[in-house]
């Protein structure tokens, strides 16, 4: 393939994914420096059938395997906890396995996040 081709095809690609999401800055610093016992309160907005949501989540910090984990889940206990298992520049992605060791995966990306305390 001539360049030509390469650029057009990465422009197409580009055009079809859409910008890059961009670095919240000092965020993902804030999450990296949380030390045990820390909690973040932050409201969450998403979109749920059409409808835009919003929920107040709790990220705690917490000893495991010798180390500082982070933990993600709702304020109101309704909802399970996910682990965290990566922060990025633009958002904390989390797992968690169910009953029949099923992993399921969500990125919480820090544009859709605003700290409350």
């Amino acid at each position: 393939m001539t360049k030509e081709v390469l650029d057009r095809m990465n422009e197409q690609l580009n055009d079809l994914l859409g910008p890059k999401p961009e670095e919240v800055k000092g965020t993902k610093e804030m999450f990296k420096s949380m030390e045990v016992g820390d909690e973040i309160v932050v409201n969450y907005k998403f979109e749920e059938f059409n409808r835009m949501k919003e929920r107040e989540l709790l990220v705690s910090a917490y000893e495991g395997a010798g180390e500082v984990q982070l933990s993600i889940r709702g304020t109101n206990n309704i909802f399970g906890s996910m682990n965290i298992e990566k922060v990025t520049g633009t958002r904390l992605k989390a797992y968690t396995y169910d009953l029949m060791s099923q992993r399921t995966t969500y990125d919480f990306k820090f544009e859709d996040m605003t700290i409350v305390k």
